[in-house]
């Protein structure tokens, strides 16, 4: 007996049918899936930027706030003549730009260089300086004041006639290198003799390089200063009074030997004063810082001063 088997022919797995509804949800989902890429890539540039403008707005401060702490002091710049020749030129050369604030960083430093050179020196106080033009010429160039109001405040006032100088810039620089020499000597509380701070002033004008030759040193260089006290101070004012600048009695190093009789009452030319105190500070350095050093005290407890 013969089996006779049918052979059913093997189905094939029909293709799933998408539905007008699923096609739908399947693009939905692809189109979000991709605008979710594009805004996470948006989402993260956008941080990056972010943090970049953080990052170059906290160094902006940061150099912002070493450089006005570099100053040291506040700087003011008042024009008080704006509408005359001489108030347009500051306003253009010196206000506008802030020329005139960079000139009294400039000369600060140097005078600061010259009578503090290192933190052993008492540094005067200096909270606040103000430049201005005058609103009329005055009796000189430059003249400096105390604030009345404020602790620590100067007051430098430029004469407008020296904006009508050929080489004014020349003229305004100088004229602002004595202010600033001025300002930072100590005086003996406003009682030292005049003819000593004019000189003492000169001789730091001179040291910047002002007026012509620097002829306050010579280019002989002896050994620095131990101490400066009430010995050196007399014997600094007695070779200032004496009537040549050019015979000096140095009979000993550090100055010990010599007496002052008393000070001399006549005034003194402030370049004499100023060669002779290049002079005394070549032969022993550090008599010009510490001259300025003994000026912290009042003038009339000096052994000397009269």
């Amino acid at each position: 007996m013969e089996d006779y088997i049918l052979s059913l022919p093997l189905l094939a797995t029909p293709a799933p049918v998408s539905s007008p509804a699923s096609a739908l949800t399947s693009t939905a989902t692809s189109a979000t899936t991709q605008g979710d890429n594009e805004n996470g890539f948006f989402s993260s540039s956008s941080g990056i930027v972010s943090r970049l403008f953080l990052v170059i707005f906290i160094g902006t401060i940061s150099m912002w706030a070493n450089y006005e702490a570099s100053k040291g002091f506040k700087v003011t710049i008042i024009n008080n003549a704006k509408h005359s020749p001489a108030g347009r030129r500051f306003h253009l050369f010196y206000a506008s730009n802030d020329e005139g604030t960079r000139i009294i960083q400039n000369t600060s430093a140097l005078v600061e260089n010259i009578l503090y050179p290192d933190s052993s020196k008492t540094k005067k106080p200096v909270h606040h300086v103000i430049l201005q033009l005058a609103s009329k010429n005055l009796t000189t160039k430059v003249i400096v004041e105390k604030s009345k109001s404020k602790e620590f405040v100067y007051v430098i006032s430029l004469c407008p006639s020296i904006l009508e100088e050929i080489n004014f810039k020349y003229a305004v620089a100088s004229a602002i290198q004595r202010g600033m020499a001025r300002i930072w000597l100590w005086d003996g509380e406003s009682k030292a003799p005049p003819w000593l701070i004019d000189g003492m002033e000169e001789y730091i004008w001179m040291k910047a390089g002002f007026g012509g030759n620097n002829d306050t040193e010579t280019t002989e260089v002896h050994q620095g200063l131990k101490a400066f006290g009430p010995e050196q101070l007399c014997f600094v004012l007695s070779q200032v009074c004496s009537n040549s600048n050019s015979n000096y009695n140095l009979s000993s190093g550090d100055g010990n030997s010599a007496k002052s009789g008393g000070l001399c009452r006549e005034d003194k030319d402030p370049k004499i004063v100023a060669q002779t105190l290049g002079y005394l500070e070549q032969k022993n350095r550090g008599y010009f810082q510490g001259l300025n050093q003994i000026l912290r005290d009042p003038w009339d407890k000096q052994p000397c001063h009269g």
